[in-house]
Protein backbone atom coordinates (compact mmCIF):
# COMPACT_ATOMS: atom_id res chain seq x y z
CA UNK A 1 0.00 0.00 0.00
CA UNK A 2 2.91 2.63 1.15
CA UNK A 3 4.70 1.60 -2.20
CA UNK A 4 1.58 2.32 -3.99
CA UNK A 5 0.80 5.61 -2.37
CA UNK A 6 4.68 6.61 -3.03
CA UNK A 7 3.90 5.97 -6.86
CA UNK A 8 0.90 8.12 -7.01
CA UNK A 9 2.35 11.09 -5.59
CA UNK A 10 5.35 11.02 -7.42
CA UNK A 11 3.36 10.65 -10.81
CA UNK A 12 1.07 13.95 -9.06
CA UNK A 13 4.93 16.23 -8.66
CA UNK A 14 5.56 15.15 -12.76
CA UNK A 15 2.83 16.36 -13.63
CA UNK A 16 2.53 19.64 -11.85
CA UNK A 17 6.10 20.19 -13.06
CA UNK A 18 5.59 19.41 -16.60
CA UNK A 19 3.10 22.32 -17.11
CA UNK A 20 5.74 24.81 -15.63
CA UNK A 21 8.53 23.76 -18.08
CA UNK A 22 6.05 24.11 -20.24
CA UNK A 23 5.00 27.52 -19.39
CA UNK A 24 8.61 28.15 -19.74
CA UNK A 25 9.55 27.22 -23.20
CA UNK A 26 6.80 29.32 -24.30
CA UNK A 27 8.53 32.24 -22.64
CA UNK A 28 11.48 31.38 -24.01
CA UNK A 29 9.86 31.12 -27.94
CA UNK A 30 8.05 34.39 -26.80
CA UNK A 31 11.18 36.32 -26.78
CA UNK A 32 10.73 36.87 -22.66
CA UNK A 33 13.87 36.75 -20.87
CA UNK A 34 15.06 35.37 -17.49
CA UNK A 35 15.87 37.97 -15.37
CA UNK A 36 19.51 38.47 -15.49
CA UNK A 37 21.55 38.23 -11.91
CA UNK A 38 24.24 41.12 -12.04
CA UNK A 39 27.83 39.29 -10.82
CA UNK A 40 28.56 40.86 -7.62
CA UNK A 41 31.19 43.65 -8.09
CA UNK A 42 33.53 44.00 -4.65
CA UNK A 43 33.30 47.81 -3.03
CA UNK A 44 36.43 49.85 -4.07
CA UNK A 45 39.03 50.21 -1.20
CA UNK A 46 39.25 53.34 0.22
CA UNK A 47 42.51 54.28 1.94
CA UNK A 48 41.88 56.24 5.03
CA UNK A 49 43.28 59.68 5.26
CA UNK A 50 45.49 60.83 8.38
CA UNK A 51 44.74 64.80 8.94
CA UNK A 52 48.60 64.48 10.29
CA UNK A 53 49.67 63.94 6.71
CA UNK A 54 48.03 66.63 4.70
CA UNK A 55 49.55 69.96 4.81
CA UNK A 56 47.96 73.11 4.51
CA UNK A 57 49.93 75.41 2.28
CA UNK A 58 48.64 79.36 2.03
CA UNK A 59 51.18 81.67 0.22
CA UNK A 60 50.60 85.29 0.65
CA UNK A 61 52.03 88.27 -0.59
CA UNK A 62 54.14 89.10 2.65
CA UNK A 63 53.20 86.22 4.51
CA UNK A 64 53.62 82.43 3.93
CA UNK A 65 51.15 80.10 6.43
CA UNK A 66 52.02 76.45 6.29
CA UNK A 67 51.22 73.53 8.68
CA UNK A 68 49.50 70.81 9.23
CA UNK A 69 45.53 70.40 8.92
CA UNK A 70 45.55 69.37 12.46
CA UNK A 71 47.72 72.13 13.76
CA UNK A 72 45.97 75.08 15.81
CA UNK A 73 47.89 77.62 14.24
CA UNK A 74 50.00 77.31 11.61
CA UNK A 75 53.47 78.80 10.69
CA UNK A 76 53.47 82.34 9.80
CA UNK A 77 57.16 83.08 8.24
CA UNK A 78 57.68 86.70 5.92
CA UNK A 79 57.38 84.69 2.14
CA UNK A 80 60.65 86.56 0.51
CA UNK A 81 63.94 85.02 0.01
CA UNK A 82 67.50 86.27 -0.25
CA UNK A 83 69.20 84.86 -3.21
CA UNK A 84 73.34 85.77 -3.62
CA UNK A 85 74.64 87.11 -6.18
CA UNK A 86 75.90 84.41 -9.17
CA UNK A 87 78.97 87.27 -10.16
CA UNK A 88 80.92 89.59 -8.29
CA UNK A 89 79.91 93.12 -9.20
CA UNK A 90 76.48 92.70 -9.78
CA UNK A 91 73.95 94.95 -9.19
CA UNK A 92 71.56 94.57 -6.19
CA UNK A 93 68.17 94.13 -6.83
CA UNK A 94 64.86 94.58 -3.75
CA UNK A 95 61.48 94.17 -4.86
CA UNK A 96 59.61 96.83 -3.38
CA UNK A 97 57.71 96.61 0.16
CA UNK A 98 55.58 99.59 0.84
CA UNK A 99 56.67 101.52 -2.32
CA UNK A 100 54.85 100.79 -5.99
CA UNK A 101 53.69 102.31 -9.30
CA UNK A 102 51.75 105.58 -9.96
CA UNK A 103 53.18 107.31 -6.38
CA UNK A 104 55.47 109.89 -7.84
CA UNK A 105 53.39 111.44 -10.63
CA UNK A 106 52.29 115.37 -10.42
CA UNK A 107 48.68 114.48 -9.76
CA UNK A 108 49.74 112.30 -6.60
CA UNK A 109 49.99 114.58 -3.95
CA UNK A 110 46.43 116.55 -5.35
CA UNK A 111 44.63 113.20 -5.28
CA UNK A 112 45.88 112.80 -1.77
CA UNK A 113 44.59 115.73 -0.26
CA UNK A 114 41.03 115.36 -2.13
CA UNK A 115 40.91 111.80 -0.26
CA UNK A 116 41.95 112.88 2.87
CA UNK A 117 39.39 115.90 2.91
CA UNK A 118 36.48 113.07 2.12
CA UNK A 119 38.02 111.24 5.21
CA UNK A 120 38.06 113.91 7.81
CA UNK A 121 33.89 114.64 6.53
CA UNK A 122 32.87 110.87 6.57
CA UNK A 123 34.51 111.10 10.22
CA UNK A 124 32.79 113.92 11.28
CA UNK A 125 29.93 112.85 9.72
CA UNK A 126 29.77 109.72 12.40
CA UNK A 127 28.87 110.54 16.20
CA UNK A 128 30.55 108.75 19.09
CA UNK A 129 28.88 106.80 21.43
CA UNK A 130 27.68 109.46 23.73
CA UNK A 131 25.77 111.30 20.54
CA UNK A 132 28.13 114.09 20.37
CA UNK A 133 29.69 115.52 17.32
CA UNK A 134 34.09 114.35 17.41
CA UNK A 135 36.56 117.36 18.08
CA UNK A 136 39.47 116.89 14.92
CA UNK A 137 42.72 117.40 16.24
CA UNK A 138 44.51 120.02 14.79
CA UNK A 139 47.80 118.65 12.86
CA UNK A 140 49.55 121.79 13.39
CA UNK A 141 49.48 121.31 17.54
CA UNK A 142 51.30 117.84 16.87
CA UNK A 143 53.45 118.76 14.40
CA UNK A 144 54.86 121.43 17.12
CA UNK A 145 55.21 118.96 19.33
CA UNK A 146 56.96 116.45 17.32
CA UNK A 147 59.72 118.97 15.89
CA UNK A 148 61.31 119.51 19.12
CA UNK A 149 61.47 115.44 19.94
CA UNK A 150 64.86 114.50 19.91
CA UNK A 151 65.65 110.73 20.40
CA UNK A 152 67.04 109.09 23.72
CA UNK A 153 69.68 106.64 23.83
CA UNK A 154 68.68 103.63 25.22
CA UNK A 155 71.58 101.20 25.16
CA UNK A 156 74.55 101.53 22.70
CA UNK A 157 74.10 97.96 21.71
CA UNK A 158 70.37 97.67 19.97
CA UNK A 159 70.75 94.02 20.00
CA UNK A 160 69.81 93.42 16.16
CA UNK A 161 72.28 91.55 14.33
CA UNK A 162 72.77 91.37 10.75
CA UNK A 163 71.86 87.90 9.11
CA UNK A 164 75.32 85.94 9.36
CA UNK A 165 76.56 85.56 5.71
CA UNK A 166 80.16 84.15 6.14
CA UNK A 167 79.59 80.85 5.25
CA UNK A 168 77.99 82.24 1.30
CA UNK A 169 74.61 79.98 2.05
CA UNK A 170 73.28 80.47 -1.20
CA UNK A 171 69.69 81.35 -0.01
CA UNK A 172 68.14 83.27 2.93
CA UNK A 173 64.06 82.35 4.15
CA UNK A 174 61.88 84.35 5.71
CA UNK A 175 63.63 86.59 9.33
CA UNK A 176 67.01 85.86 7.97
CA UNK A 177 66.50 86.92 4.65
CA UNK A 178 64.83 90.45 5.72
CA UNK A 179 68.23 90.92 7.66
CA UNK A 180 70.86 90.76 5.85
CA UNK A 181 72.98 93.21 5.02
CA UNK A 182 72.74 94.75 1.55
CA UNK A 183 76.37 95.54 1.46
CA UNK A 184 76.55 91.61 1.45
CA UNK A 185 75.49 90.77 -1.88
CA UNK A 186 72.27 89.36 -2.01
CA UNK A 187 68.88 90.27 -3.53
CA UNK A 188 65.37 90.12 -1.95
CA UNK A 189 62.73 89.15 -3.67
CA UNK A 190 59.05 88.39 -2.87
CA UNK A 191 57.53 85.99 -4.96
CA UNK A 192 53.82 86.73 -4.60
CA UNK A 193 52.30 90.34 -5.26
CA UNK A 194 48.67 91.43 -5.07
CA UNK A 195 47.95 87.41 -4.68
CA UNK A 196 49.81 86.44 -8.17
CA UNK A 197 53.66 85.33 -9.22
CA UNK A 198 55.29 88.71 -9.01
CA UNK A 199 56.19 88.59 -12.84
CA UNK A 200 58.36 91.35 -13.89
CA UNK A 201 61.00 92.53 -16.19
CA UNK A 202 64.05 93.07 -13.72
CA UNK A 203 66.52 90.29 -12.41
CA UNK A 204 64.52 87.09 -11.23
CA UNK A 205 61.04 88.27 -12.52
CA UNK A 206 60.55 85.15 -15.24
CA UNK A 207 57.65 82.72 -14.11
CA UNK A 208 60.74 80.05 -14.17
CA UNK A 209 62.64 82.37 -11.66
CA UNK A 210 59.77 83.00 -9.23
CA UNK A 211 58.64 79.36 -9.38
CA UNK A 212 62.24 78.31 -8.26
CA UNK A 213 61.79 80.75 -5.16
CA UNK A 214 58.51 79.21 -4.10
CA UNK A 215 59.75 75.89 -4.27
CA UNK A 216 63.28 76.88 -2.50
CA UNK A 217 61.29 78.74 0.18
CA UNK A 218 58.24 76.01 0.63
CA UNK A 219 60.89 73.02 0.91
CA UNK A 220 63.26 75.25 3.76
CA UNK A 221 60.09 76.08 5.66
CA UNK A 222 58.58 72.75 5.52
CA UNK A 223 61.98 70.61 6.64
CA UNK A 224 62.56 73.90 9.29
CA UNK A 225 59.01 74.15 10.75
CA UNK A 226 57.22 71.28 10.53
CA UNK A 227 60.27 69.13 10.52
CA UNK A 228 59.52 66.55 7.82
CA UNK A 229 61.84 65.60 5.27
CA UNK A 230 61.13 66.30 1.48
CA UNK A 231 62.07 62.71 1.01
CA UNK A 232 59.41 61.93 3.07
CA UNK A 233 57.08 64.00 1.64
CA UNK A 234 55.62 60.73 -1.26
CA UNK A 235 53.54 59.85 2.23
CA UNK A 236 51.70 63.03 2.46
CA UNK A 237 49.26 65.37 0.82
CA UNK A 238 49.18 69.02 -0.28
CA UNK A 239 46.22 71.75 0.18
CA UNK A 240 46.91 74.34 -1.85
CA UNK A 241 45.06 77.75 -0.82
CA UNK A 242 44.22 80.33 -3.75
CA UNK A 243 43.20 83.65 -4.08
CA UNK A 244 39.50 84.14 -5.43
CA UNK A 245 40.25 85.38 -8.71
CA UNK A 246 43.64 83.33 -10.20
CA UNK A 247 46.26 82.94 -12.92
CA UNK A 248 44.67 79.42 -14.28
CA UNK A 249 48.33 79.34 -15.91
CA UNK A 250 50.02 80.47 -12.71
CA UNK A 251 48.02 77.50 -10.81
CA UNK A 252 48.89 75.19 -13.00
CA UNK A 253 52.53 75.53 -12.64
CA UNK A 254 52.02 75.69 -8.76
CA UNK A 255 50.24 72.15 -9.05
CA UNK A 256 52.90 70.81 -11.41
CA UNK A 257 55.69 72.39 -8.99
CA UNK A 258 54.27 70.73 -5.76
CA UNK A 259 53.47 67.34 -7.69
CA UNK A 260 57.01 67.35 -9.48
CA UNK A 261 59.78 69.07 -7.58
CA UNK A 262 58.85 69.33 -4.06
CA UNK A 263 57.34 65.63 -4.16
CA UNK A 264 53.49 65.88 -2.70
CA UNK A 265 51.39 62.35 -3.77
CA UNK A 266 48.80 64.53 -4.29
CA UNK A 267 47.67 67.87 -3.94
CA UNK A 268 44.09 69.60 -3.99
CA UNK A 269 43.70 73.21 -5.11
CA UNK A 270 40.85 75.21 -3.26
CA UNK A 271 39.64 79.46 -3.16
CA UNK A 272 40.36 81.51 0.17
CA UNK A 273 37.08 82.78 0.78
CA UNK A 274 35.66 78.94 0.61
CA UNK A 275 37.90 78.03 3.00
CA UNK A 276 37.56 80.51 5.37
CA UNK A 277 33.57 80.32 5.33
CA UNK A 278 33.62 76.71 6.63
CA UNK A 279 36.73 77.41 8.92
CA UNK A 280 34.02 79.85 10.34
CA UNK A 281 31.93 76.88 10.99
CA UNK A 282 29.38 78.83 8.52
CA UNK A 283 28.42 77.47 4.64
CA UNK A 284 27.39 81.11 3.52
CA UNK A 285 28.94 84.39 4.22
CA UNK A 286 30.68 87.55 2.20
CA UNK A 287 34.06 87.28 2.66
CA UNK A 288 36.25 90.56 2.74
CA UNK A 289 39.51 89.74 2.92
CA UNK A 290 42.21 93.23 3.68
CA UNK A 291 45.77 91.77 2.83
CA UNK A 292 48.81 93.65 2.87
CA UNK A 293 49.09 94.03 -0.90
CA UNK A 294 45.22 93.32 -2.45
CA UNK A 295 42.00 93.18 -0.96
CA UNK A 296 39.07 90.41 -1.71
CA UNK A 297 35.68 90.38 -2.02
CA UNK A 298 33.69 87.56 -2.74
CA UNK A 299 29.82 85.69 -1.88
CA UNK A 300 30.39 82.38 -1.22
CA UNK A 301 26.61 80.23 -0.64
CA UNK A 302 26.70 76.13 0.18
CA UNK A 303 30.44 76.34 -0.47
CA UNK A 304 30.18 77.90 -4.03
CA UNK A 305 32.28 80.87 -4.42
CA UNK A 306 29.81 82.60 -6.94
CA UNK A 307 32.28 84.12 -9.88
CA UNK A 308 29.99 87.41 -10.73
CA UNK A 309 30.39 88.67 -6.85
CA UNK A 310 34.56 88.18 -7.27
CA UNK A 311 36.22 91.14 -7.08
CA UNK A 312 39.85 92.35 -6.56
CA UNK A 313 40.80 96.05 -5.19
CA UNK A 314 44.95 96.41 -5.75
CA UNK A 315 45.45 98.03 -2.61
CA UNK A 316 45.77 96.39 1.39
CA UNK A 317 47.81 96.68 4.48
CA UNK A 318 51.04 97.76 2.78
CA UNK A 319 49.28 101.00 1.33
CA UNK A 320 47.48 101.62 4.92
CA UNK A 321 50.62 102.26 6.13
CA UNK A 322 52.02 104.02 3.19
CA UNK A 323 49.52 106.48 4.11
CA UNK A 324 50.16 106.51 7.59
CA UNK A 325 54.05 107.39 7.19
CA UNK A 326 52.30 110.25 5.29
CA UNK A 327 50.13 111.34 8.14
CA UNK A 328 52.67 111.09 10.39
CA UNK A 329 55.50 113.14 8.17
CA UNK A 330 52.12 115.52 8.02
CA UNK A 331 52.16 115.38 12.25
CA UNK A 332 56.60 116.37 12.08
CA UNK A 333 56.60 112.74 12.30
CA UNK A 334 60.33 112.79 14.89
CA UNK A 335 62.12 109.68 12.86
CA UNK A 336 63.00 111.71 10.43
CA UNK A 337 65.60 109.31 8.90
CA UNK A 338 63.26 106.70 8.02
CA UNK A 339 63.16 105.54 4.16
CA UNK A 340 60.66 103.41 2.63
CA UNK A 341 63.28 102.07 0.16
CA UNK A 342 65.15 100.42 3.96
CA UNK A 343 63.75 97.35 4.59
CA UNK A 344 64.03 97.41 8.51
CA UNK A 345 62.19 100.92 7.94
CA UNK A 346 59.58 99.09 6.21
CA UNK A 347 59.20 96.54 9.27
CA UNK A 348 58.97 99.19 11.90
CA UNK A 349 56.56 101.61 10.14
CA UNK A 350 53.73 98.09 9.61
CA UNK A 351 54.57 97.79 13.69
CA UNK A 352 53.70 101.47 14.14
CA UNK A 353 50.46 100.80 11.45
CA UNK A 354 49.58 97.38 13.43
CA UNK A 355 49.73 99.31 17.41
CA UNK A 356 48.19 102.32 16.96
CA UNK A 357 45.87 102.88 13.98
CA UNK A 358 41.98 102.11 14.61
CA UNK A 359 38.52 102.69 13.55
CA UNK A 360 37.20 104.01 17.22
CA UNK A 361 35.32 107.01 16.62
CA UNK A 362 35.13 107.74 20.44
CA UNK A 363 39.30 107.99 20.40
CA UNK A 364 39.48 111.70 19.60
CA UNK A 365 42.50 114.46 20.33
CA UNK A 366 46.09 114.17 20.75
CA UNK A 367 47.66 111.32 22.67
CA UNK A 368 50.99 111.10 23.17
CA UNK A 369 53.19 107.80 22.38
CA UNK A 370 56.65 106.15 22.57
CA UNK A 371 58.21 103.81 19.82
CA UNK A 372 61.68 102.50 19.92
CA UNK A 373 64.62 102.29 16.31
CA UNK A 374 66.84 99.09 16.70
CA UNK A 375 69.16 98.62 13.77
CA UNK A 376 72.19 96.55 13.84
CA UNK A 377 75.48 98.09 14.60
CA UNK A 378 73.34 100.99 15.72
CA UNK A 379 72.31 102.25 19.78
CA UNK A 380 68.83 101.67 20.14
CA UNK A 381 66.84 104.82 20.02
CA UNK A 382 63.53 105.82 22.06
CA UNK A 383 61.07 108.29 20.31
CA UNK A 384 58.54 110.43 21.23
CA UNK A 385 55.44 111.41 19.60
CA UNK A 386 52.09 113.10 19.11
CA UNK A 387 49.07 112.02 17.00
CA UNK A 388 45.63 112.93 16.19
CA UNK A 389 43.26 111.99 13.85
CA UNK A 390 45.90 110.19 11.80
CA UNK A 391 45.17 106.73 13.63
CA UNK A 392 41.71 106.86 12.55
CA UNK A 393 42.52 108.41 8.76
CA UNK A 394 45.09 105.85 7.89
CA UNK A 395 42.75 103.15 8.00
CA UNK A 396 39.75 104.55 6.41
CA UNK A 397 41.81 105.38 3.28
CA UNK A 398 40.58 102.01 2.37
CA UNK A 399 36.81 103.06 1.74
CA UNK A 400 38.59 106.44 -0.01
CA UNK A 401 41.30 105.07 -2.05
CA UNK A 402 42.07 108.36 -3.29
CA UNK A 403 44.00 108.53 -0.44
CA UNK A 404 46.63 106.51 -1.55
CA UNK A 405 47.64 108.61 -3.99
CA UNK A 406 47.99 105.95 -6.56
CA UNK A 407 47.65 107.66 -10.34
CA UNK A 408 47.15 105.68 -13.62
CA UNK A 409 46.96 102.10 -12.18
CA UNK A 410 44.03 99.83 -12.43
CA UNK A 411 42.81 99.34 -9.07
CA UNK A 412 39.75 97.58 -9.45
CA UNK A 413 39.99 93.72 -11.38
CA UNK A 414 37.33 90.94 -12.24
CA UNK A 415 37.60 87.64 -12.85
CA UNK A 416 37.98 86.69 -16.95
CA UNK A 417 37.21 83.91 -18.78
CA UNK A 418 40.34 81.42 -18.99
CA UNK A 419 42.32 81.81 -22.11
CA UNK A 420 42.40 78.00 -22.92
CA UNK A 421 45.33 75.37 -22.35
CA UNK A 422 45.82 73.33 -25.04
CA UNK A 423 47.13 70.88 -22.26
CA UNK A 424 44.06 70.34 -20.72
CA UNK A 425 41.45 67.40 -22.28
CA UNK A 426 38.78 69.35 -20.31
CA UNK A 427 39.51 72.38 -22.12
CA UNK A 428 36.15 74.33 -23.67
CA UNK A 429 38.34 75.53 -26.38
CA UNK A 430 40.30 72.57 -26.96
CA UNK A 431 36.20 70.83 -26.65
CA UNK A 432 35.25 72.84 -29.18
CA UNK A 433 37.93 72.54 -31.86
CA UNK A 434 37.34 68.44 -31.87
CA UNK A 435 34.20 67.86 -31.55
CA UNK A 436 32.18 67.21 -34.33
CA UNK A 437 29.96 69.29 -36.82
CA UNK A 438 26.63 67.76 -35.97
CA UNK A 439 27.40 68.41 -32.13
CA UNK A 440 28.36 72.31 -32.44
CA UNK A 441 24.71 71.85 -34.15
CA UNK A 442 23.10 70.51 -31.71
CA UNK A 443 22.93 73.56 -29.18
CA UNK A 444 21.58 75.85 -31.95
CA UNK A 445 18.74 73.82 -33.26
CA UNK A 446 17.61 73.28 -29.36
CA UNK A 447 17.39 77.40 -28.90
CA UNK A 448 15.60 77.71 -32.31
CA UNK A 449 13.22 75.35 -30.81
CA UNK A 450 12.80 76.63 -27.56
CA UNK A 451 12.49 80.15 -29.59
CA UNK A 452 9.96 78.83 -31.95
CA UNK A 453 7.86 77.67 -29.00
CA UNK A 454 8.04 80.60 -27.18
Amino acid sequence: MRSGRNQVAAMTQAEKTEPENGREKEKEQRGVKRPIVPAAIPEPLQEHIQSDYVIVIHPGSSTLRIGRATDTHPAAIPHVIARRHKQPGQTYSCDKWLLRDGLNKPESNEQRQNGLKMVDQAIWSKKMSNGTRRIPAVPEQARAYNKQMRPAILDHDSGVKWTNTSHNEEYFVGEEALFVNPADRYDIHYPIRRGQLNIHGGPGGSVSAVLTDLEVIWSHVIQKFLEIQLKDLKYYRCILLIPDIYNRQHVKEMVNMILMKIGFSGVIVHQESVCAVYGSGLTSACVVDVGDQKTSICCVEDGISHRNTRLCLAYGGADVTRCFFWLMQRAGFPYRECQLTNTLDCLLLKQLKETYTHLDQDICGLQDHEFQVRHPDSPALLYQMRLGDEKLQAPMALFYPATFGIVGQKMTHLQHRSQGDPEDPHDEHYLLATQSKQDQVRPSISLLRAIHVM
